[in-house]
């Protein structure tokens, strides 16, 4: 029997249980829309997060990707998707504050549409950010 703990992309909340199904339906829609496309994308589900409003204190549903160092377990840069039900915010975010980090050096997405749009188009840019991240990554050669 496989002993491994199934965890979702883009889980949602700090909970041990995925809390998807208590999303209203923009949320759940943009959500659903992170999860199909994150499936292909170079990085682990536990490395994804959702967290809601009152998880964060911020008016608006948060997604989360964590760059991890090859090899390791080591954190090493944090982006985030805010999400408001109409459109999103995503930048580099503080790794434990979860704010935006100044002078980042990737870019700023700002986007406006259904939560389908802003979900595909927040999917593209976790997804150049993710695989630029792993160019600069690279384990260290000894």
């Amino acid at each position: 029997m496989d002993s491994r703990v199934y965890v979702p992309w883009f889980s949602v909340g700090e909970d041990d249980e995925d809390a998807f199904e208590t999303l209203d339906g923009a949320r759940r829609r943009f959500v659903s829309v992170l999860r199909e496309r994150a499936v292909t994308w170079p990085c682990d589900p536990d490395d994804t997060l959702v967290l809601r409003p009152e998880e964060t204190g911020f008016a608006h549903l948060l997604a989360l990707l964590c760059a991890v160092t090859p090899g390791t377990n080591v954190i090493s840069r944090v982006f985030g998707a805010f999400f408001d039900g109409q459109g999103v915010l995503g930048t580099e975010l503080h790794d434990q504050m979860y704010i935006p980090l100044q002078g980042s050096v990737v870019g700023v997405l700002r986007v406006a549409g259904s939560p389908g749009r802003c979900a595909e188009l927040t999917a593209d840019w976790f997804e150049r950010t993710l695989r630029g991240q792993a160019g600069n990554l690279a384990a260290p050669t000894p």
